[in-house]
């Protein structure tokens, strides 16, 4: 046995000589004075947009640092700093048995150095060589510098969060002051946000920043920092933030630095001066935020043919509120749902001109309602569509089938559907999580682009002061999730959306196709529309669920239409390219299917698959009959979207309420 023992025994110690020596040598070839260099960040014309990193700010020494904000540090990340030698076995064993008594982890054992270390050499991934690597070059640092050089090094390359890295930046984001002007609240707060600089900003929840403020300061007893007395007044001082914050796209920032960090580690996107080129356009961002105005909600906009993302305004005002709204929030989509209910129909071989059953029913305890109760009977399945019928909608997912809908959507981009959404009201938005508007941009991209679907693209390409391209992806690849021929007939029916159905008033001066989109209590409007190369997805809405006072027609296709006249401008039109195989053009009547004879007054123009077009005509007699309740219509209106309440849940209430539509008047 002893003799097996030998070959590991005899790996493992050149394996770590290995490791001490790459310690030794990347710690020996480091130069502290060397300023850390933020990630340039340029959009498609190689305007700069903003930057993610350490800020090129002025080195602040460990004596100008007030001493509350570093034994605040010590107290919370490293209590025996200066007795242990890089790595604290006691700070091990405690953190240890704190986490087997809340059965969780709730402390964590790294030394200050060696999160020095991590932030200057590593990356952040949890594996047993990154840690290895992590104690042997804080064993290294701690031969090379002093405590107090490490603690000062530390202090100014720590990330506190917003963008924020070093004492210098951070009092400077979140109090406007230098950081000797810090009060001990102001640096018991600071020192808080290390542990979890996104979660605990008080830009983006005071209350759990004002909680952790409060655990730093009870730690500080604890250790004999301050007097009981002492935590509870500085516990006490109010909170000024200095909104040191914004730029023209800072929500696209914020967007853009975690996937970097990803995928190229903390420390290079942190300090490394990459250059990263995009696909981002400063003049479109300009047009979303004045198309946005005061409305809450957001905007964005990809291009289709590669996923780029163009614009991204994630609510009104930045400074008010950090969250965005374009990728973050989750929200009931209403109406702009159903095109994937049609498309799916198209898929399995329906038509435009295929007739839909908009006569009021009940699916099995399911009873949705169209706007103000009135139906059009048995319609073309286009006209459905444009006029967002509610009951035809439903009615046209319980023959296709709403898993298949649920399915493309999630082919389509949509993360964010669970198996509550396996019901009949999924087909009117009401989706027990919701949508982020990025993803229903880029579910919608794929109509604009032929059925083609491209991944979100962040960024284009990225290299560093030295050269060295880092990734590069000029030609990105597409993925087929549609056939040309139903993308097309889909387009073709939300085209006519924006000319006589519910998005009226979106209507531009070049081919575009669009959806609306609102939900109960007029809670959220949407409007979600392309043009052959711009997609762009607008949702209207207040954080705190109060109703907007709108629908998606009223509210939101004014600021999309707004939105894509800005950043179209000077631009060439452009229509949508006719697939093979794909005929244009053919008058028929919406309630027959037929083509229009010389009397039919209801008339779409309609494309088809070859072979599919209509052979009979209608003869369009004056006099039928509506079906259903309530009288059809005698003049075309735009809008037929209705609260909606969902089925019995299993072991629950029949009828519980779900957000969906709204009802959708035309806006007109």
């Amino acid at each position: 046995m002893a003799v097996a023992w030998k070959p590991v025994a005899v790996g493992a110690i050149v394996f770590l000589a290995w490791l001490f020596a790459r310690a030794w040598w990347t710690v020996r070839t480091f130069d502290p004075d060397r300023p850390a260099r933020s990630a340039a960040i340029f959009d498609v014309q190689g305007r700069l947009i903003g930057s993610v990193g350490a800020p090129r700010s002025a080195f602040v020494p460990l004596d100008r640092i007030p001493r509350a904000l570093v034994e605040a540090v010590l107290a919370t990340e490293d209590t025996r700093f200066y007795q242990h030698p890089g790595i604290d076995p006691v700070g091990i064993a405690r953190a240890l048995l704190a986490n087997v008594r809340a059965r969780g982890v709730v402390q964590g054992g790294s030394t200050i150095t060696q999160q020095l270390a991590r932030t200057l050499f590593l990356t952040t991934e949890r594996t047993l060589v990154r840690k290895l690597d992590e104690a042997a070059i804080a064993l290294m640092l701690e031969r090379r510098f002093s405590k107090d050089r490490i603690l000062e090094l530390y202090l100014n390359r720590v990330y506190f969060g917003e963008g924020a890295t070093g004492v210098g930046a951070a009092a400077f984001t979140y109090f406007g002051k230098l950081p000797s002007q810090l009060s001990l609240g102001e640096s018991a707060m600071l020192a808080g946000l290390i542990r979890a600089p996104s979660a605990l900003s008080p830009y983006r929840d005071m209350d759990a920043s004002l909680r952790r403020r409060r655990v730093v300061l009870a730690r500080m007893v604890e250790v004999g920092y301050l007097s009981p007395a002492q935590a509870e007044a500085a516990a006490s001082e109010p909170v000024h933030l200095a909104g040191v914050r914004g730029g023209i796209a800072p929500w696209y920032i914020d967007y853009l630095a975690p996937i970097l960090e990803r995928q190229f580690g903390f420390n290079l996107v942190q300090r490394g001066g990459l250059r990263v080129h995009t696909g981002f356009d400063l003049r479109m961002q300009e047009a979303a935020i004045r198309a946005l105005g005061r409305r809450q909600g957001a905007i964005v906009a990809i291009d289709p043919r590669s996923g780029d993302v163009k614009a991204m305004v994630g609510g009104r005002d930045y400074l008010e509120s950090q969250f965005n709204r374009a990728t973050e929030a989750r929200r009931q989509p209403g109406s702009a749902f159903k095109p994937f209910v049609y498309a799916v129909a198209l898929e399995q071989g329906w038509q435009l001109n295929s007739i839909v059953q908009d006569v009021p029913r009940d699916f099995d305890g399911y009873r949705p309602h169209n706007y103000r109760d009135r139906y059009w009977g048995p319609v073309t399945l286009k006209h459905a569509l444009v006029m967002s019928l509610n009951v035809g909608s439903v009615w046209l997912a319980s023959q296709v089938g709403v898993d298949r809908a649920l399915a493309l959507a999630s082919a389509l981009g949509i993360t964010t559907l669970t198996p509550d959404d396996r019901n009949l009201a999924a087909t009117l938005g009401g989706l027990r999580v919701g949508v982020s508007p990025l993803e229903m941009a880029q579910a919608y991209a794929a109509f604009a682009n032929g059925g083609l679907s491209y991944p979100v693209r962040p960024f284009v390409r990225v290299v560093d002061e030295d050269g060295y391209v880092w990734y590069d992806q000029p030609s990105p690849q597409g993925r087929r999730v549609l056939s040309p021929q139903v993308a097309y007939l889909l387009t073709d029916a939300l085209r006519d959306a924006l000319q006589r159905g519910t998005g009226q008033v979106a209507r531009l001066d070049r081919p575009a196709a669009g959806k609306t989109g609102t939900t109960d209590r007029l809670v959220s409007a949407w409007f979600v529309g392309y043009t052959p190369d711009l997609v762009a997805a607008v949702y209207v809405g207040n954080d705190d669920g109060t109703p907007v006072g709108g629908t998606g027609g009223v509210l939101a296709a004014p600021i999309w239409k707004a939105f894509m006249e800005g950043a179209l401008r000077g631009r060439p039109s452009q229509d949508f390219p006719v697939p093979d195989g794909v005929v244009t053009g053919i008058d028929v009547d919406i309630f027959s299917g037929r083509r229009a004879g010389g009397l039919c007054r209801w008339v779409e123009r309609d494309a088809f698959v070859a072979g599919t077009e209509p052979s009979g005509w209608s003869l369009c007699v004056i006099g039928i009959q509506p079906a259903g309740k309530g009288a059809r219509p005698q003049e075309p209106f735009a809008g037929s979207e209705a609260p909606l309440t969902a089925p019995a849940e299993p072991g629950g209430g029949a009828g519980a309420p779900l957000p969906s539509e709204g009802g959708e008047p035309s806006g007109r």
